[in-house]
């Protein structure tokens, strides 16, 4: 979402908004009218389609994954959904932020949960 500037977010909030007013128009009828007219539109609420949901908006390319030092977050890293294991774990151990609790200790164990967290452990 850092990406979008301040007209895209406006955009989402808006048909956020009208997305909700539309699931609770059911359940409250009259003051979801109020809200759809305050919105701007003309015709009824309950002229509108039911939202659709778009499986496509649901796929993410990146996820942000946590970087554990004994058990306690270090960093945090931007990668690809696709990532392999060794990959993560290898950007993971190169982190500025990780390096310095490293530094001059063995790690014992590096173990990845890809898409989640990795968890490094250390020994003295």
């Amino acid at each position: 979402m850092d990406s979008m500037n301040r007209a895209e977010r406006g955009r989402l909030l808006r048909e956020a908004v009208q997305t909700m007013v539309l699931l609770l128009g059911p359940v409250s009828p009259h003051i979801t009218e109020e809200l759809w007219a305050a919105l701007g539109h003309r015709e009824s609420l309950f002229k509108h389609p039911w939202p659709v949901a778009d499986p496509a908006a649901l796929k993410r390319a990146e996820v942000e994954i946590i970087v554990q030092v004994d058990g306690r977050v270090r960093s945090r890293l931007t990668v690809d959904v696709t990532a392999p294991e060794g990959e993560i774990q290898d950007r993971a151990l190169a982190d500025e932020k990780v390096r310095q609790w490293t530094d001059g200790r063995q790690v014992a164990k590096v173990v990845v949960v890809p898409g989640r967290l990795v968890n490094v452990v250390t020994r003295a």
